[in-house]
């Protein structure tokens, strides 16, 4: 009984692959048309999208440290990464296009560099499906080092996850400075 469940199952797995990974470059380039929309910013909004990083933060942070002691590296690379990240947040809301109107604040995230993020996540995944295939056909070993590694992969989660942070805590300060002035925003942009 249960190996006639697996027999099932097989068929149906393999089609949940092929499926999902015939629809990753359209949720990749919804991912984008999303990042890129003008949006109006609600104060509480973005407070929750604020302590929402920062939750994901902790939790991937203790997940790197757990990581980190089967792959080396792994701290070193997530906390610069990390650091990158926020900086990176800290410039892409300093680009970020700001209108202020009667009915409120609204912002639209510089193109080219949702563009660029949504890309290198493009990358990491198909860099992860290429190394996966080659480890499980071919029997190679992942690099100890570099940005193809188990450690380097989590870098680039921890880029993003830094830019999130720092993207979400700008945009958020800056919805509560217009609300608290009533609109009268008078900040450049």
């Amino acid at each position: 009984m249960l190996l006639m469940l697996l027999l099932l199952a097989l068929p149906l797995l393999a089609l949940l692959l092929v499926l999902s990974l015939a629809l990753l470059p359209w949720l990749l380039w919804q991912r984008y048309r999303a990042g890129s929309a003008r949006r109006r910013a609600w104060s509480w909004v973005l407070a929750l999208g604020w302590w929402t990083s920062l939750a994901s933060t902790a939790l991937f942070a203790v997940s790197v440290l757990v990581a980190g002691f089967f792959w080396p590296a792994a701290w070193r690379y997530c906390a610069i990464a990390w650091l990158a990240g926020l900086l990176l947040g800290a410039f892409g809301h300093a680009i970020t296009r700001f209108e202020a109107t009667p009915r409120g604040l609204y912002y639209q995230s510089n193109r080219w560099l949702v563009l660029a993020l949504t890309l290198l996540v493009a990358a990491r995944i198909v860099a992860g499906i290429v190394q996966a295939t080659r480890v499980w056909l071919y029997g190679a070993t992942w690099p100890e080092s570099g940005w193809l590694s188990h450690a380097g992969l989590l870098a680039v989660a921890a880029l993003l996850l830094g830019y999130a942070t720092a993207q979400a805590f700008g945009l958020h300060r800056r919805a509560r400075r217009f609300e608290r002035y009533r609109g009268y925003d008078r900040s450049p942009r």
